[in-house]
């Protein structure tokens, strides 16, 4: 194990060889570098808190985490959506231990002190003259982040005063975001509370799959991709092989897996959408984006360092439709060898009750704890963790040369913006989520 003392620059810089396309791994299991991102990565960047549609009244809050520290989630007045350590200022106990709600206030249970839905300090255990007149209140307000910030519904916090604002941050993502959060006048809706487990590895191992790995679609899940979307395995590969990665800025990586030209003709357009819906695409998204909609497959992204969504459209019964399901979810760090997942399904809001419970049905039977997929990715995950736990695993590298052969390939014509790649099989758009990491723990 490193000694996060001796992590200078000069070590940060050789854990990720751009160059060569491989990284140490050590960054997937030393607790120094795990320490060290708490600092540098989760308490600077943006991280994604909840959804609108969690807290659409005032009141309203859910209990959430950035990086490894607790936080409330509030609605307050004027509908002003507010993110709070959760830890009283008194004597630092967890102030809200239950997961949502809604309340006029938060009250800690060891002394009673009493903070309102924007983190103000409203009362003490007992009178505050009994302080004398010696202590300054307004400082003991609960600890808020420095900027909290939504797009698409999705709400965003930082602890970093210097952030860039939101729009910059995410900025050619939002043209991505939109495809799956943005496509209907209402937007989104959360279905449900969020599904969580744990899973004993790094937690940027389901960021970079997420950013997206297109081989392991064919051979880790292998006759469970095929028979989900309905299409034989070879025309699984050539959609993997032949479909666009991207680049999106800022760390914010994806692919877009596209039905087969060879298969065109045999499977409509706007496959796995609510046919009802498909006038509301019309109207919300550009030529561009509605062109990548007509013919997705499905679409997975990391939005840098922990939010992922992926979207799919499953077919369960040989004489059903395709159903489109939208999971967003977290990679939560809780050590260098440990993470939890947290899992939400999304839906638009115009879409009929028949279609939102079609599509959560389709959704927890792929991507959920119980879920093929999810099962699947665990099993490699772990088994990576245990492949590189030892003296001498975890002395080797994480190889994603395949790099070198896409990374000056790009596609010129494409509709989207940042650079999009011909292959999902490139692995560029999942070494740029590590690139990243570097820039934020050298800086």
């Amino acid at each position: 194990m490193l000694l996060r003392e001796n992590l200078g620059p000069a070590d940060i810089d050789r854990l990720v060889d751009e160059e060569n396309a491989t990284a140490s791994r050590l960054i997937f299991t030393d607790q120094a570098i795990f320490e060290l991102e708490q600092e540098k990565v989760f308490a600077k960047a943006w991280l994604y808190i909840g959804h609108e549609s969690e807290i659409p009244n005032e009141g309203d809050y859910v209990t959430r985490n950035m990086g490894t520290d607790s936080v409330i989630l509030s609605r307050g007045e004027h509908g002003k959506a507010h993110v709070l350590l959760n830890s009283c200022s008194h004597r630092g106990t967890l102030l809200c231990t239950a997961d949502a709600g809604s309340t006029k206030g938060f009250v800690c249970a060891y002394h009673g002190w009493v903070f309102g839905l924007d983190g103000s300090l409203k009362a003490t255990a007992d009178d505050m003259a009994l302080y004398d007149g010696k202590v300054d209140f307004k400082t003991l307000d609960l600890k808020t982040v420095a900027r909290v910030d939504s797009y698409a519904g999705l709400i965003f916090a930082t602890w970093d005063d210097a952030a860039p604002d939101l729009s910059d941050y995410l900025g050619d993502a939002r043209w991505y975001l939109d495809l799956y959060h943005n496509r209907t006048p209402g937007g989104m809706e959360v279905l449900g509370a969020p599904h969580r487990w744990v899973v004993d590895t790094n937690w940027k191992a389901g960021a970079v799959n997420f950013g997206a790995d297109g081989p392991h679609a064919v051979k880790v899940h292998g006759p469970i991709t095929a028979a989900t979307f309905g299409m034989p395995p070879q025309a699984v590969r050539e959609s993997l092989l032949y479909s666009p990665a991207v680049s999106m800025g800022n760390g914010h990586n994806g692919i877009l897996p596209l039905i087969p030209e060879s298969l065109r003709d045999q499977v409509p357009a706007y496959t796995g959408y609510p046919p009802e819906l498909i006038e509301l695409y019309e109207q919300c998204l550009t030529p561009g984006q509605q062109e990548l909609s007509q013919h997705l497959l499905g679409g997975v992204q990391t939005m840098f360092p922990n939010f992922s969504s992926v979207q799919a459209p499953a077919i369960f019964n040989p004489d059903g439709v395709p159903i489109n399901l939208l999971a967003i979810r977290l990679w939560q760090p809780i050590s260098a060898t440990q993470m939890e997942i947290w899992n939400w399904f999304l839906v638009e809001k115009e879409a009929s009750d028949e279609w939102k419970q079609a599509s959560m049905l389709a959704g927890v039977r792929t991507f959920s704890a119980a879920g093929t997929f999810d099962q699947d990715d665990a099993e490699a995950w772990v088994g990576i963790a245990k492949g590189i736990a030892g003296q001498q695993g975890s002395q080797g590298e994480m190889n994603f040369q395949m790099t070198l052969a896409y990374r000056d390939k790009t596609i010129p014509d494409f509709p989207g913006p940042g650079k999009a790649y011909p292959s999902i099989y490139g692995e560029v758009t999942e070494f740029d989520v590590l690139l990243e990491w570097q820039k934020y723990m050298s800086a």
